[in-house]
């Protein structure tokens, strides 16, 4: 079962989008807290991606509630998942994100906020430290993108559980002393890391910038 999926009823443009938010409709922000801090659509509530497997209970089953993020993709993830996996129905993804909202003319927030992060449940190191300790053959490599992204190019060893196959994998991770995940900039392995912790793993590490970061400091990929 592929858990995101897309559903064409769940998404709202922009215009539609507005009168809602002029109706008092809540607009939860799904992107990190530092994207937040520099602009957000007014009113909104930050729950980052990477925090809502603790969270997921500050989003309301019993009215309407409108998801974005910087472009409707991280957005699409967790409006698919909580159909899924918790039976959501009351959720709708802004299609094009903030950037579609914006390019619509429709107000931003760029008031200075101060980061909001919780405290993470879980270790990351930076991609130094796991290429170093990569070299080692410590750690059983997860990388949780889509086949397709893993197919474009991954790090060198990892294995392709994609986010929403964990569940599927779950007695396998258990056997591992220690889980590296990774995905492409860190916030879909950062979910993956807390709903593992969750699951009593104790052996779990997010690796911090994702491929992106390991690419800029010109470590080698395979595909």
């Amino acid at each position: 079962m592929n858990l995101f999926r897309k559903s064409q009823t769940d998404q709202i443009l922009p215009a539609e989008a507005r009168k809602r938010h002029e109706a008092g409709t809540l607009f939860v922000d799904v992107r990190e807290p530092d994207e937040y801090a520099q602009v957000r659509i007014p009113g909104s509530i930050l729950i980052p991606m990477s925090e809502l497997n603790e969270r997921y209970n500050e989003i309301p089953e019993d009215r309407e509630v409108i998801i974005y993020c910087r472009s409707g993709n991280r957005s699409r993830q967790v409006v698919d998942a909580f159909r899924e996996q918790l039976g959501y129905t009351n959720l709708l993804n802004l299609e094009g994100g903030i950037l579609a909202w914006y390019d619509s003319g429709y107000p931003v927030d760029t008031q200075p906020v101060g980061d909001t992060y919780q405290t993470i449940s879980y270790p990351e190191i930076d991609v130094v430290e796991a290429h170093a300790r990569l070299q080692a053959n410590e750690l059983l490599l997860v990388d949780v993108r889509e086949p397709d992204e893993y197919a474009n190019g991954h790090l060198p060893g990892a294995i392709n559980i994609p986010l929403n196959s964990l569940s599927e994998h779950l007695h396998e991770l258990q056997q591992a002393s220690t889980v590296l995940l990774v995905c492409n900039t860190g916030n879909r392995s950062g979910m993956a890391a807390e709903w593992l912790t969750g699951q009593g793993l104790t052996g779990v590490i997010n690796i911090d910038g994702g491929t992106v970061a390991w690419l800029q400091h010109g470590f080698a990929i395979e595909k």
